[in-house]
């Protein structure tokens, strides 16, 4: 009861590994609003950008649109065994990766993906912040000063945790959307329509384009639980997954469309500076980056925890290190040279999906009681998804997300039904 008193007065969450009491879930809509603080961001619109530049307008929107929808179904899977369990990503995968897989496999590559984009995030916005403050209001503001202050500034939300990230993407999501759809409308009124219907010489394929946008989300299929763990219930899961994820992603996806066919510009952000309303501007790129970059932040620190074995109430303490030293890299410009090594690594995510899904749908039934990890290393999901690992890596034609997805499946599948006797009777969480 001490604890309890302890963390409300306190209001810094110190749930990380252990299962999330009922006392503490969230209801859809808080949930939600996380799930699309993720989706507006200017790599959403960059998204829509290449695919404008790619293709007709409307196969870019059904590209677009179908890669979400992929994203949006895995995910909810995903996101059901993280309400189910009421656990981390990192810990419902010790249950096909073994604890030391999850520790030394799992979680270091989670980590070092967040941290490198929670740096490259920040770079781009202090970046961006002080061209901003130059050209618009004649205030030289050094990039390092930038990246040091907004970096800080999108730590305290991940510091606290998911209900200071609930309140900040409740407050942010509608004022984006609103400032977004206002400043395309804009848009439209100064450049006009002329430009939508433009032909574009076709240099990507349907499928391509598919693959290009599922990209951008693999890893949101595998952490989703670090979010959804706080669920109540799989109805509400789905429909926090469905709600967060669709309506912000394709709203983003259109606006970068309709921007790089009009403007000829994708990021709406620089639209409204170009527009004469740089203080919006300012606004939209400033809240994108943070809404997203909490998540970053805050998913980062939950990996640390489990790799350094420490216990619950150090994740606020690790997150706001970690952050910091991806703060520091960004300012003395480290993160630009680690940029094409973190898209790479995005390979890694989508087969720890099928091996994820498999275990816990087929093999376990969906029963959470039937869920249970494992000690050690479990060679058999490492070796599964080393095979989906490899096919995204050598593979590049066809869905890729869902070829690794369904390949690291199957080889778990076969290897645990033909390697693996023992029944799935799970153990008490």
């Amino acid at each position: 009861m001490r604890t309890v008193m302890k963390e409300k007065k306190s209001n810094v969450e110190t749930t990380t590994l252990n299962q999330v009491s009922e006392e503490e879930k969230k209801g859809w809509v808080e949930v939600a609003f996380i799930h699309a603080g993720v989706m507006i961001c200017v790599p959403s619109l960059l998204i829509g950008g290449l695919l404008a530049l790619a293709m007709p307008l409307g196969q870019a929107l059904l590209a677009g649109c179908i890669g979400y929808g992929l994203v949006m179904l895995f995910a909810c899977f995903t996101s059901i065994q993280g309400s189910d369990l009421g656990l981390p990503s990192c810990v419902v995968l010790q249950s096909c990766f073994g604890k030391a897989g999850s520790k030394y496999l799992i979680s270091l590559l989670f980590t070092i993906s967040l941290l490198g984009w929670f740096g490259v995030n920040n770079a781009v916005c202090g970046s961006a912040f002080s061209n901003l403050m130059a050209n618009s209001f004649g205030i030289e503001v050094p990039v390092s000063v930038s990246i040091l202050i907004w970096g800080v500034i999108m730590l305290t939300t991940a510091v606290y945790g998911i209900s200071a990230m609930g309140k900040l993407n409740t407050l942010a999501v509608p004022a984006l959307l609103i400032v977004c759809l206002a400043g395309c409308v804009m848009a439209l009124r100064t450049h006009g329509t002329e430009n939508i219907n433009t032909h574009v010489e076709t240099t990507m394929s349907l499928i391509e384009g598919i693959t290009l946008t599922t990209g951008f989300l693999t890893m949101q299929i595998v952490t989703a639980a670090d979010i959804t763990r706080y669920q109540k219930g799989r109805g509400n899961t789905i429909k926090a997954t469905l709600w967060g994820v669709l309506p912000a992603g394709i709203l983003m996806l259109v606006i970068g469309i309709v921007m790089a066919k009009v403007a000829g510009e994708y990021d709406i952000s620089q639209v409204l500076c170009n527009v004469g309303l740089p203080v919006l501007g300012m606004i939209v790129l400033i809240l994108a980056a943070w809404t997203t970059n909490t998540t970053n932040a805050y998913l980062a620190g939950i990996n640390i925890v489990n790799i350094l074995g420490l216990k619950d109430d150090k994740r606020a303490m690790v997150t706001l290190i970690s952050g910091l030293i991806g703060t520091i890299l960004a300012v003395v410009g480290v993160m630009s040279q680690f940029e094409a090594f973190i898209t790479w690594l995005g390979a890694a995510f989508s087969p720890m999906g099928g091996v994820m899904l498999v275990d816990y749908w087929i093999l376990r039934k969906a029963n959470p009681e039937k869920w249970s990890p494992r000690e050690s290393f479990d060679w058999l999901g490492v070796t599964a998804w080393a095979a989906g690992f490899v096919l995204n890596i050598f593979v590049t034609s066809g869905l890729v997300l869902v070829q690794s997805i369904l390949l690291s499946g199957i080889v778990y599948y076969a290897l645990c039904k033909g390697l693996r006797k023992e029944e799935y009777h799970g153990a008490a969480l």
